[in-house]
């Protein structure tokens, strides 16, 4: 009889870690597009950041959701966590548009701000939910930094991309071993 736990999981039909890869790169790119739209139009960025807050929500939970008997939550716990993680983040990105709306900030200043609640959302989502989570949190919170320290920084954003893709392709190795 073989062992079911020696088999090559390219050979077994379950493709969750690829399906994880995808996800992830998707949330890259959704990233980028909003460094693109903070770079291009100050404007539309704070919406741009509010409309990617179910995006990621729902790719977290996506990415999470095998993992709730790990931790020791039913589905519906699951659920009810995730769904108020990222609530806290919907109020926090409405509050900076009161703020915009009063004039306390500008678009671009919000569109970062709005930015760097995404980043802590995803880091703490990495922490309590899912670890690729945090690894986008991390190349969101570089470019933060990026768009606070350099007026046009939307090519900068390739270099945490790489390196957070590089992570991502270094864990794949490491769980074939």
């Amino acid at each position: 009889m073989e062992n079911q736990y020696s088999q090559d999981p390219a050979n077994t039909g379950d493709h969750r870690f690829n399906t994880r890869r995808i996800v992830f790169i998707v949330l890259v790119l959704l990233s980028i597009a909003g460094i693109g739209v903070m770079d291009f139009s100050e404007k539309f960025a704070l919406n741009y950041w509010l409309a990617m807050v179910p995006v990621f929500a729902g790719a977290s939970l996506a990415l999470a959701w095998h993992s709730a008997p790990d931790r020791d939550a039913t589905a519906g716990q699951h659920i009810t966590r995730q769904i108020l993680h990222w609530l806290v983040l919907v109020l926090g990105v409405l509050l900076i548009f009161l703020l915009r709306r009063y004039e306390t900030v500008s678009h671009g200043t919000a569109g970062l701000l709005a930015l760097l609640m995404l980043s802590m959302s995803c880091l703490t989502a990495g922490v309590h939910f899912e670890w690729r989570m945090a690894v986008l949190g991390g190349i969101l919170t570089l470019t933060f930094v990026a768009g606070v320290f350099v007026d046009s920084f939307f090519w900068i954003l390739l270099v945490p991309a790489l390196i957070g893709v590089a992570l991502l392709l270094r864990g794949k190795r490491l769980q074939k071993t």
